[in-house]
């Protein structure tokens, strides 16, 4: 261990700018990693919270009565796709309009519960049954009209679809980005100290004696510009926390019912970039002692 910090302490002296370059853009590839399975997260709970919000709404003509709109509303309740109906009754609906619009008086003034149509606003346990349900409901009897708002989930999907990959790219670049400089500093160390590691191996020093330093000196990297990255989600997901913005907690794609607090779910990802730090920084000068001692 003392070998080791008397060569990273040659090597941070000798070159500076290097060691400068090789912290910034590591701590800027783990930073994205981080930010990017941050994204993924807040845009899997937004988009959860988006599904749970579109629904299904049948508007009635005027002459179909409550009298036939309950036994409609029963019949529809029964069925295994649908989680919730709730009838929206036109004294109900206009109060729906008055609060929507208090500022517009002029527009509050033309408007009585006649006019409006009573409805049903269906919510079912799964999005993708939100479309054939509504192709069914269009037909019947007593329908006006039938809305629902699939369409912004899709864009939303089709958005964060678009952010994972750009995402995914550039963290993708940063590591491959990170791992070649990791071998070209240990490259420059190894052919700057081409004759003393030549004398430590004719005195009989051990191939892990002369390897390990290169590579503590590799994770050494790697693990402190993890651990900066990682202190940067921290305070983001202190800042998500102390908001109030996700209450409920932030989800995950694969697990829906799952909610996790946003300051655990920073301290998860924060170790995740700390493993990852270590992992990339291990492999990295391992390559680059093999490819650069031969030994």
């Amino acid at each position: 261990m003392p070998k080791m910090w008397k060569n990273l302490k040659h090597y941070l002296k000798k070159e500076k700018l290097m060691s400068i370059s090789q912290f910034l853009v590591m701590t800027v590839t783990f930073l994205l990693l981080g930010i990017f399975i941050e994204v993924v997260a807040v845009s899997q709970t937004m988009l959860k919270y988006l599904e749970d919000q579109t629904q299904i709404t049948v508007f009635f003509k005027d002459d179909f009565g409550e009298d036939k709109i309950f036994p409609f509303k029963d019949s529809l309740a029964t069925d295994p796709r649908v989680l919730e109906v709730n009838y929206i009754s036109k004294e109900r609906a206009l109060e729906i309009f008055k609060e929507t619009n208090k500022d517009e008086p002029v527009l509050l003034e033309s408007v009585s519960a006649s006019i409006l149509p009573a409805s049903l606003e269906i919510k079912t346990k799964k999005i993708s049954d939100l479309e054939p349900l509504a192709n069914e409901l269009q037909g019947k009897e007593g329908v006006e009209e039938v809305r629902f708002y699939k369409d912004v989930v899709d864009r939303f999907r089709s958005t964060s679809n678009t952010v994972y990959i750009i995402g995914f790219v550039l963290v993708a670049i940063f590591f491959v980005v990170s791992y070649s400089i990791i071998i070209s500093s240990l490259r420059n160390v190894i052919n700057s100290r081409g004759q003393e590691l030549e004398i430590m191996k004719l005195v009989g020093a051990s191939d892990s004696y002369v390897k390990n330093p290169f590579i503590y000196q590799g994770v050494f990297f790697s693990l402190i510009s993890s651990v900066a990255a990682s202190l940067i989600i921290l305070l983001i997901g202190l800042g998500e926390d102390k908001s109030g913005v996700f209450s409920e907690g932030l989800s995950l794609g694969f697990l829906s019912h799952v909610f996790i607090n946003p300051m655990i779910f920073s301290l998860i990802l924060s170790f995740i970039l700390i493993l990852s730090g270590f992992l990339l920084g291990y492999f990295g000068s391992n390559a680059a002692v093999k490819k650069y001692l031969k030994y």
